[in-house]
């Protein structure tokens, strides 16, 4: 190496010591360092209260968004949407019955369309779980009478398995009154064996008929009907208080639950359930946003199964080794930001329903819509500005909980990895808000610590360039 290499290199190394040291006496100075058993307790109470100044900017800009949607292109549904893992926007807009001008609320009842398909795949995930079933079991182990014995619950899942759509079959060959329910559809592919799309495994096309068919593999392990599992291993579970798999040919409904409607003639005209409401898997799951919020936050924490299998299902697969499909089980996959999205949209009935999970970042938008509005794209687009639009706020967020939760040291090692070489600004308005509130929830030392942080940072003191003395540099300079 190059001896004036080794110099600079020294030198850059002895500088960040004489930073952390210096930082360190000064903290020790200010009483900032103590014991840890010795520190106040901050309350979650408080935390929650210092979070929503982070947080506040954010859901007033969502509102102004909610706003105009209602005003000008009349959206009506339920939008809730999460930041970092904490719900910071979840309102209502518009109304549950067009002609008696109910208004909606946050707890009614939206049929989830497609969403529903990310509950069936969870549902056969815990089957794999407990052993009962392996993904790439034929289709006719469970099922002995499906009449295409190359297609395994994988192809299921991703959507590899060429089938053709049930709703072709109903319409053609259901002539009862009621709907046809899973067992009828799986007896009509059995008894018409309908051509495939395409051979099992070679290509990717959307398939409602192959979630049919996965619910009907549920049911015929369990011996259950697929609602019952459901409830039983995943809303139960998750306190998903408002949540259903509903039939049309269901003996009864669980809960009442909103009608889908279309714009027409200068009005809204209500969506009837139609002959293809009858099977569920590819829909069918009802849902509220909060109980939807519950499902999201579990799947971070690993509730139902285990890591490993779950993020199988958030990721993509290559078709035949060359191709990259973007969807997993139940989700489909993109990426915003080099960061992954987890996602599904909805469809039916009257019914436009998004659910966006935005992985790394914890972040969730949840959109339910009860009219044939498209008004759900534009109003995410808008919303993941909002979210996008966060780095001085998120990073002077982290140095406050780093000072509550680590301590003030930790909290300049961060500012430090984030700031290096980089124009960020610290919010100091947020942290004198986070301050008085620690204050006025009698916890001075912590409140003391926030402001000490925020005098260094205003006065430079926290910049390795002033930390670092010149001549203190030059005597130990190599010569």
């Amino acid at each position: 190496m190059d001896y004036r290499y080794l110099k600079i290199f020294s030198l850059l190394s002895l500088s960040f010591i004489v930073v952390v040291i210096t930082i360190s006496i000064r903290l020790d100075l200010f009483g900032a360092i103590k014991v840890k058993t010795e520190e106040e307790h901050v309350s979650s109470n408080a935390k929650k209260e210092i979070a929503k100044i982070f947080y506040q900017d954010k859901a007033q800009k969502i509102d102004s968004i909610m706003q105009i949607s209602t005003k000008q292109y009349y959206f009506n549904g339920n939008v809730l949407v999460a930041y970092k893992g904490n719900c910071i926007y979840n309102e209502s807009f518009g109304y549950a019955d067009m002609s008696r001008r109910t208004k909606l609320e946050k707890d009614d009842i939206f049929q989830l369309a497609s969403v529903s398909k990310q509950f069936t795949a969870m549902a056969v995930m815990i089957l794999k779980e407990k052993n009962l079933l392996n993904y790439d079991d034929s289709v006719t182990k469970f099922i002995p009478e499906f009449p295409y014995p190359r297609i395994t619950i994988r192809m299921l899942l991703n959507h590899t398995s060429g089938l053709p759509n049930y709703y072709w079959l109903v319409e053609h060959h259901w002539h009862e009154k009621k709907s046809p329910v899973n067992e009828d559809i799986i007896k009509m592919l059995a008894a018409h064996k309908l051509n495939l799309y395409f051979t099992p495994g070679r290509r990717w096309n959307y398939s409602n008929t192959g979630y049919v068919v996965l619910a009907s593999i549920v049911e015929r392990i369990t011996e259950k009907d697929f609602a019952d599992f459901v409830h039983e291993n995943i809303f139960e579970p998750l306190k998903m208080n408002n949540s259903f798999v509903y039939s049309s040919s269901s003996v009864s409904i669980k809960k009442d639950h909103l009608t889908g409607y279309y714009y027409r003639g200068r009005r809204y005209r209500m969506i009837p359930e139609t002959v293809n409401d009858g099977a569920v898997g590819d829909k069918g799951v009802y849902s509220t946003t909060e109980d939807l919020f519950k499902w999201d936050q579990a799947l971070y924490h690993n509730k139902l199964v285990s890591s490993e299998t779950f993020n199988e299902a958030i990721s993509t697969f290559k078709l035949r080794d060359k191709y990259e499909i973007p969807y997993g089980f139940g989700f489909r996959i993109r990426e915003r930001n080099d960061k992954k999205i987890a996602y599904h949209h909805g469809k039916w009935n009257g019914f436009r329903t998004s659910l966006l999970r935005y992985v790394e970042d914890t972040n969730t938008v949840i959109v339910l819509n009860h009219t044939s509005s498209s008004l759900n794209y534009s109003i995410i687009r808008e919303i993941q500005q909002v979210l996008d639009d966060s780095t001085h706020v998120d990073i002077t967020q982290k140095v406050v909980s780093s000072i509550l939760d680590d301590g003030i040291e930790f909290a300049v090692k961060y500012y430090f990895d984030q700031t290096n070489g980089k124009n960020i600004k610290l919010d100091t308005v947020k942290i004198s808000e986070a301050s008085q509130i620690l204050y006025d929830t009698n916890n001075p030392a912590n409140a003391e610590k926030l402001i000490l942080f925020k005098k260094m940072y205003l006065n430079g003191e926290l910049d390795t360039n002033f930390m670092n003395d010149i001549t203190f540099l030059k005597a130990v300079s190599i010569k």
